[in-house]
């Protein structure tokens, strides 16, 4: 999903709650999008650096952004592409999950009932799933828990690691996917479009979900279910 919108909105909206002024639009993408290896979650990091030297606890700034987010499914879009890459891998009978690292599976529930998109999709699984409501300890610790999450998700597909791809778009994403032993599709959206993931070495670059069709028919993924 494209999110930068939204979460721009409700990140100076949960500071304004705060009495703290907003942050500009690079100010949220430097620190949201451009500091890819450093551990965090992307709104927590720019809320912390904003409130930084303010006298207001981080915790109730996030648990205020939470909500925010939560309440403005009606601001949410999906990428360009996404619903017809979506509705042509079904069309080949291919199984489709998501298994993304936001935590409340609720909200990701409602955004796929509002895009029309939960047909689709076979299996969603999100952090809440692993059971985590703690900030992640290291580097290591996002892609093994990564991995766990994309593993639950294969295991209720009952496909194994050699019989589909994952798509992201950020390093961790294809890191999972190697450590799976998985094809790997690195898409220029998200994180990658404002950093370079390109050491990762994945299978496929892509510029937009609109080329993954072509790509996974040129590759021959077509049996991939």
């Amino acid at each position: 999903m494209d999110i930068d919108g939204r979460e721009f909105y409700c990140i100076n909206a949960a500071l304004e709650a705060h009495g703290i002024g907003p942050v500009s639009h690079d100010f949220f993408l430097h620190n949201y999008y451009r500091r890819p290896f450093e551990i965090g979650t992307g709104p927590r990091m720019v809320l912390e650096i904003a409130i930084e030297g303010k006298n207001v606890e981080p915790e109730r700034v996030y648990e205020t952004y939470r909500r925010l987010f939560g309440e403005t499914v009606d601001r949410a879009k999906l990428q360009k592409g996404a619903t017809k890459v979506l509705r042509f891998l079904k069309s080949k009978g291919l199984k489709v999950g998501v298994a993304t690292m936001r935590f409340t599976r609720s909200v990701v529930d409602s955004e796929f009932q509002s895009f029309g998109v939960e047909p689709l999709i076979d299996t969603l699984l999100t952090r809440e799933d692993l059971g985590l409501k703690r900030t992640l300890s290291s580097l290591e610790e996002t892609v093994e828990q990564r991995v766990r999450l994309v593993s639950k998700v294969l295991e209720k597909l009952c496909l194994s690691a050699g019989e589909a791809f994952l798509v992201g778009d950020s390093w961790w994403d294809i890191r999972a996917g190697k450590k799976l032993k998985m094809r790997t599709v690195l898409v220029k959206t998200g994180f990658s479009l404002h950093s370079d993931f390109s050491s990762e070495k994945p299978d496929l670059a892509l510029g937009s979900l609109e080329e993954l069709e072509a790509a996974v028919r040129e590759k021959g993924w077509m049996s991939a279910h």
